[in-house]
């Protein structure tokens, strides 16, 4: 018999508030079937995050009872973006625990027991249906337009005929018997919930005939056996908790709290999908967004935190302090990125006012500079101490998203050396007049005149103005110039900044190495010709 359309659950918002254990235990159970996605970032954080509020435990299990859509490398990925971002299990497969394996491929025995069990009972039954006939059952749903579900067939198999079916060894699954009626319980998030398995739902599959089991029924036994306290987790499976309550009952044991997260959305209101690349956890950290802008952003995001003003970025310590799980928002949460932008810049801000976070930034930076230009980049190290790094840091923090900012070709100057016979003859296509070469030599005797403190916006622009002026020298085309014989480029920063941030000492050897050389171009050229 095909199933009815299902009725409209109730659903009223109701909070649950003093549902805490004394005991908290939480889990985050990603299947491995492609790489952390920022909606699984979000379940990790907010269970690590309760643990955390709690002083409970935060357990990582990995659920790949379904092998046919495991991928490899998710595992690994899985465990270095928990080590980046911090949310470091307490038990998982990497440390142990005392409920080890965390692995469900590797619990198959537990399922199969518990699966025995309520064969036993009577709350179970095997199905020897062929996927030839289930999906006749679901096509023929569809041509009816109405909800698809098992027609219990195989319920109703008399002892004899179940024996007989076993002995031709006929494959079979294992189904749990719905009992009739609403089930009902208390999310702590969404309030009291409602909703009638038995009428819009066929029994479903608990064991598959591979000897492994369903998401449903793995899911159930491992929280018990794990003494899961609470189970957190997204809010697609929210229709799905009152199954695993009928299992709970069934087996004799007491549900943990649920508490579903609202979904996170795009912007325009779409479900974020894992098969954005740009959603990817891996995909911010190359990106160089920092691990606390992208937790602080899933916070502000979700909620948990009451009112929030301004793009504060907090430790992990301070937001596990500060979470409430009961004020979590219902409604679908928007992911504006720009906002993500505002966090991490933010956060460079916050790291730059103490010692250590300066040093930490410095150290990053370093890494990415060495990385994207290497030899270049290794022969100017000397000339770039710590204070320079940071004063860098300083006069750009208001105007990056994150340090990969500041390696853009209009930067490059300030990281490397220009290679001055390629500066020379981009300076000479230029055809520039000879008073130019001489204002070069001027600009040299004046900067060395400067003090360190002397080299400011205003001083160095008024110098500059008054050399042109003096020298009878056409303004915008001698600061082009002498752009790309600073910088090797044509385009990029004022004068006034390049000078300063490369100080003194820098700038005059940059000019000093174009000008020893460039009268020899200039007098071969003439000799030539």
């Amino acid at each position: 018999m095909l199933m009815h359309v299902p009725k409209i659950f109730t659903c009223v918002f109701v909070r649950c508030y003093g549902c805490v254990h004394s005991n908290v235990r939480v889990r985050f159970a990603p299947s491995p079937t492609g790489f952390l996605h920022l909606g699984g970032l979000r379940t990790a954080f907010y269970n690590y995050l309760f643990a955390r509020k709690n002083e409970g435990k935060f357990i990582l299990r990995i659920e790949d009872t379904d092998q046919k859509r495991v991928k490899a490398g998710s595992v690994e990925n899985l465990y270095s973006m928990l080590n980046w971002t911090g949310l470091v299990p307490d038990e998982s497969p990497e440390c142990g625990g005392p409920f080890e394996p965390y692995i469900q491929s590797q619990r198959l025995l537990h399922y199969k027991e518990k699966a025995d069990y309520l064969l036993e009972s009577g709350a179970a039954y095997r199905c020897f249906c062929s996927e030839v006939r289930l999906e006749i059952l679901k096509k023929e749903a569809m041509r009816n337009r109405v909800n698809y579900g098992y027609d219990n067939k195989c319920r109703h198999l008399t002892t004899a005929e179940v024996h007989n079916l076993l002995q031709e060894e006929q494959p079979y699954t294992i189904r749990f018997k719905i009992s009739g009626g609403p089930v009902s319980h208390d999310d702590v998030i969404f309030g009291r919930y409602t909703y009638d398995v038995s009428e819009n739902e066929g029994d479903f599959i608990i064991m598959k005939s591979d000897g492994f089991p369903t998401y449903h029924f793995a899911c159930v036994v491992d929280d018990h056996l794990m003494q899961i306290s609470h189970v957190l987790r997204g809010t697609e499976w929210l229709i799905s908790t009152p199954k695993h309550i009928l299992l709970h009952q069934a087996l004799g044991q007491q549900p943990p709290k649920f508490a579903h997260l609202p979904l996170l959305v795009n912007s325009d209101g779409t479900k974020l999908s894992k098969r954005q690349e740009s959603l990817g956890v891996e995909y911010f950290k190359e990106k160089g967004y920092s691990p606390e802008a992208l937790l602080n952003f899933l916070a502000a995001a979700g909620g948990g935190f009451g009112k929030q003003e301004g793009c504060y970025v907090y430790d992990l310590k301070t937001l596990s302090s500060k979470f409430q799980l009961e004020n979590m928002n219902t409604s679908p949460c928007s992911v504006d990125m720009m906002k993500l932008n505002i966090f991490n810049r933010n956060y460079i801000a916050k790291e730059l006012c103490t010692e250590k976070g300066s040093a930490a930034l410095i150290e990053k930076l370093r890494e990415h500079l060495l990385e994207k230009y290497g030899k270049k980049f290794h022969e100017e190290e000397k000339n770039l101490p710590n204070l320079f790094m940071k004063k860098v840091l300083l006069c750009y923090k208001d105007r990056i998203n994150n340090l990969f900012d500041l390696l853009i070709p209009d930067m490059e100057y300030l990281w490397t050396t220009p290679n001055h016979t390629e500066v020379i003859d981009k300076i000479m296509l230029l055809n520039i007049p000879d008073s130019f070469i001489l204002g070069f030599k001027q600009l040299l005797v004046i900067l060395s005149s400067l003090s360190d403190s002397d080299m400011t916006q205003e001083n160095l622009g008024l110098k500059l103005r008054k050399l042109c002026d003096d020298m009878k020298l056409p303004y915008a085309q001698f600061m082009r110039s002498l752009r790309v014989l600073l910088t090797g480029q044509k385009d990029g920063p004022g004068i006034t900044e390049i000078l300063i941030m490369l100080e003194k000492k820098r700038s005059i050897e940059r000019i000093s190495a174009v000008v020893e050389n460039i009268d020899k171009v200039i007098s071969a050229e003439k000799s030539s010709s």
